[in-house]
C-alpha cells in the first residue's frame, strides 16, 4: 500500500470510529478516541490509596480507572492535564491526569467519562495534588509528570457515552470547601467577591505574578479568603475583574512544597469567565469597619502566642480583638513553611488602611512584653505599638488614649525586594510600672501610600510569678510518675529505636526531620535512642519532628503514655496525641526531673529542659481521655514537636502506652 492510500485508509478508519461512538446530533466536539472496550475496575479513591507520598509508584496490574472530566484547556488556563472526579455530582475524590497533549478539550470535553489504562503508569501525591502519568527527573528528584502524547493516547480514552452535566458541590463559606477530598473536583462558592476588584485589576497581573500565574484573592461574606490562579496564557488574562459579588465555579486544587495540605495551600482555577457569576452588589465584609473577635477575651497577665493553634486565613480570634479602624482589612493568620503568624498589608487596597490587633492585659501582674516581626516589599514603616489603660473589652479604639512605645522595640524593616530571612526579636519592654487593666495594640497604617507587608509572631506577655500562663510548669500534673508496668505496650512501630526501619516506616508521609537521628548505644541501659540536635538556625518554624501512625493491637482503654528522655534545650517540647477529630496537646514546660503531664489548651514551647545528663521519666496522663485513635492504622496517633530558633540536644527512648 503506497503512502497516499495508507494515509487515506487511516483517516477514513478514524472518522468511522468517531462516528460510531456518537449517539446524538452534537458534532461540535466529537469524543475523539472513544473507547467502549475497556471496562473500569477501580476508582480514584483506590488509586490514591496506592501512594500518598511524592515518590512515584508504578502500577503494574491490569487496572482501568474511570472518572468524569471537570477541567478544560479551551481558554488556556489549564495546560497539558485533565482533571477528573469520580462522579458527575457529589464526588468523593478527584485526580489529575498529566499528558503532553494540547487542546485536550476536543478529546476530553467537560462531562465526558474518561477511562485510563493504569498498567505501566505512575501515581503520587505531588505537592498536595494526586497525579497519574509518567515520571521525570528534575535536579535529581523524580516526580510524576506528563505522559508523552503517544503514551497518553494509548492509556487515556473518552468513553463513547454522551457527555453529562457536572454539578459542582456548593459551599456558602470558603472554609467549608477546604477538604482534601475536594481537591481536583468542581466546586461552587456562593456569596463571594474579588477582594481587590474595582481598581482595574485584571485576572493576570505581570507585576504580581509568580510561577507563571497571578493569585487573585476571593473572599466570602465572613472575610475568609482563598486564591484564584490565572495563567498568563489564559484568553481572559487581561480581562478586568468584575466588581460585584455572587457565585464562582472552579476546580479546587492545592499546592504545598511539603505535600502537606493546609488551609493556606488551597487554590482554585476557573475554566473561563462564565464560571464567574457576580451579578449582585459588593458585600460589606464582616460587617464592614469595626471590631471582630474577642468573644472569650479577658485581661490576662500571661500570653505566649505563636498562632500554632489557629487555622490559616483566620481573622476572628476568640481571645483577641481585630479592629479595622479605617478600611476593611484585618490582621490574618498565615502559614509559610509550617510556621504560623499574623499578617497585614495594604497592597491593592481600595482605601486607606488602619487596623489594630488588640491584646487585653492585666498590667498589675504582667512584667514584660515582646514579639517578633518580619517585613516584606517595604516602601515605608506601617507598624506602631501602643499600650493603654483606658481600654475596656468591646470599646471602640480611641487613638487619643494610646501611649506610643514603638521606639522601644527593634522592628524588622528595609526588605524592599521580598521578605526578611527570619523574624526579628523586638526585645523586652518593661511593664512593671503600669497598673490596672488595659491593652497592648499593634496598629498597621497605610498613611502616605505605604503598602509594606508586616508579619508578627511569638507575642509574649510574661508574668514572672506565673511564667507558664497558669499551666503549672507547662501542664505538669505535679505527680511523680510510676515506672511503666509489665503490661505496657509499644506506642508506635519502633518505639524503642532498636528497629530503625520499623520506626521510620511507621511514620506519616512527612517522615522524620533530618536533625533527628538514630543514636546507637546512648539509650536506656545502653540501647539505642532518638537524638534531636538543633541550633537557632536549624528551624524557622515550630517543627513536627515526627508523627507516628497508630499500630494494630493498641489497648482500647488506657491511662497513660510513658517515655524516657535526657539532655538539654533552650526551648521546651510539645506532644500531640491524636483522636478522630483533632488532637490533645501536652507541654513539657520547664523540665529537670521525672514528671507527669496533663493536657493543655494549646501547643507551647516556653520553658527550658536540663536533665543533668540523666534519664528522666515523662508520663502523659490519659485518665480523663477515652477517644484516642487506637484503631485506625492509616491515621496519626502521636507527634513530637519542638520550638523554632532554639538549641536542642535531647535523647528519647521507650515510648509505651498502658
Amino acid at each position: 500500500m503506497n503512502k497516499f492510500f495508507k494515509n487515506v485508509f487511516i483517516a477514513t478508519t478514524a472518522l468511522l470510529t468517531v462516528s460510531s461512538c456518537v449517539d446524538n446530533d452534537d458534532f461540535d466536539i466529537p469524543p475523539v478516541n472513544c473507547n467502549d472496550r475497556w471496562e473500569a475496575n477501580t476508582d480514584i479513591a483506590a488509586v490514591k490509596a496506592l501512594n500518598d507520598t511524592s515518590t512515584p509508584f508504578q502500577i503494574t496490574t491490569d487496572s482501568v480507572l474511570e472518572g468524569y472530566v471537570v477541567s478544560s484547556d479551551e481558554t488556556g488556563n489549564f495546560f497539558k492535564s485533565v482533571v477528573i472526579q469520580d462522579s458527575p455530582s457529589n464526588p468523593s475524590a478527584g485526580m489529575t491526569i498529566e499528558m503532553d497533549v494540547t487542546n485536550t478539550y476536543t478529546r476530553f470535553p467537560v462531562g465526558s467519562r474518561v477511562l485510563v489504562d493504569l498498567n505501566g503508569l505512575y501515581v503520587a501525591k505531588d505537592r498536595g495534588s494526586y497525579k497519574v502519568g509518567s515520571t521525570f527527573d528534575t535536579d535529581g528528584v523524580v516526580r510524576v509528570g506528563r505522559m508523552a502524547e503517544v503514551d497518553a493516547l494509548a492509556h487515556v480514552a473518552a468513553s463513547c457515552e454522551p457527555v453529562v452535566e457536572i454539578t459542582p458541590q456548593s459551599f456558602s463559606r470558603i472554609p467549608d470547601a477546604l477538604n482534601e477530598s475536594n481537591v481536583n473536583t468542581l466546586i461552587r462558592l456562593e456569596n463571594v467577591q474579588f477582594q481587590s476588584a474595582g481598581n482595574g485589576q485584571t485576572y493576570y497581573d505581570e507585576n504580581n505574578a509568580f510561577g507563571g500565574a497571578t493569585n487573585v484573592v476571593v473572599e466570602d461574606s465572613e472575610g475568609n479568603t482563598m486564591v484564584l490562579r490565572t495563567g498568563s496564557f489564559a484568553d481572559f488574562a487581561a480581562d478586568i475583574l468584575p466588581d460585584g459579588s455572587g457565585s464562582l465555579t472552579a476546580v479546587l486544587s492545592a499546592y504545598s512544597n511539603s505535600n502537606n495540605v493546609t488551609p493556606s495551600t488551597y487554590q482554585m482555577f476557573i475554566r473561563d469567565t462564565s464560571d464567574v457569576n457576580f451579578d449582585q452588589p459588593r458585600m460589606d465584609i464582616v460587617s464592614g469597619i469595626g471590631a471582630i473577635g474577642g468573644g472569650n477575651a479577658s485581661f490576662e497577665a500571661c500570653y505566649a502566642e505563636d498562632f500554632t493553634s489557629f487555622n490559616a486565613d483566620l481573622v476572628n480570634f476568640a481571645d483577641y480583638i481585630n479592629y479595622a479602624y479605617n478600611g476593611d482589612r484585618y490582621w490574618t493568620v498565615k502559614d509559610f513553611g509550617g510556621n504560623k503568624y499574623i499578617q497585614m498589608t495594604a497592597f491593592n487596597a481600595n482605601a486607606e488602611i488602619e487596623t489594630y490587633f488588640i491584646i487585653p492585659v492585666n498590667f498589675s501582674d504582667a512584667d514584660t512584653f515582646s514579639f517578633k516581626s518580619k517585613d516584606g516589599h517595604n516602601n515605608g514603616n506601617p507598624l506602631s505599638v501602643y499600650y493603654t489603660t483606658s481600654y475596656q473589652i468591646g470599646d471602640d479604639v480611641n487613638p487619643a488614649s494610646l501611649t506610643d512605645i514603638t521606639s522601644e522595640f527593634t522592628i524588622s524593616t528595609g526588605n524592599t525586594n521580598g521578605y526578611g530571612d527570619t523574624f526579628v526579636a523586638s526585645g523586652d519592654y518593661d511593664l512593671s510600672g503600669i497598673t490596672g487593666n488595659g491593652a497592648i495594640m499593634f496598629k498597621y497604617s497605610s498613611a502616605g501610600g505605604v503598602t509594606t507587608t508586616i508579619q508578627l509572631d511569638d507575642i509574649m506577655v510574661v508574668n514572672n510569678d506565673d511564667p507558664n500562663c497558669g499551666t503549672d510548669d507547662g501542664g505538669n500534673g505535679g505527680v511523680d510518675p510510676e515506672e511503666p508496668s509489665e503490661d505496657a505496650e509499644a506506642l508506635f512501630a519502633g518505639y524503642n529505636f532498636e528497629n530503625w526501619a520499623a520506626f521510620t516506616g511507621g511514620l506519616n508521609s512527612f517522615g522524620l526531620k533530618d536533625y533527628a537521628t538514630l543514636s546507637e548505644g546512648t539509650g536506656v541501659d545502653g540501647s539505642n535512642s532518638l537524638h534531636i540536635s538543633t541550633d537557632p538556625s536549624t528551624t524557622d518554624g515550630n517543627d513536627y519532628v515526627f508523627t507516628s501512625l497508630a499500630i494494630a493491637g493498641l489497648p482500647t482503654t488506657y491511662s497513660k503514655i510513658s517515655f524516657y528522655m535526657k539532655g538539654s534545650s533552650s526551648k521546651s517540647v510539645s506532644l500531640n496525641v491524636y483522636k478522630a477529630d483533632g488532637y490533645y496537646k501536652f507541654n513539657l514546660g520547664d523540665l529537670t526531673s521525672s514528671t507527669t503531664i496533663v493536657d493543655a489548651p494549646s501547643n507551647q514551647y516556653t520553658g527550658t529542659i536540663n536533665t543533668g545528663g540523666e534519664w528522666v521519666l515523662v508520663t502523659l496522663d490519659l485518665s480523663s481521655i477515652s477517644d484516642l485513635n487506637v484503631s485506625n492504622t492509616s491515621e496519626a496517633l502521636f507527634a513530637l514537636k519542638i520550638g523554632k530558633n532554639a538549641d536542642y540536644d535531647l535523647h528519647f527512648d521507650n515510648f509505651t502506652i498502658e
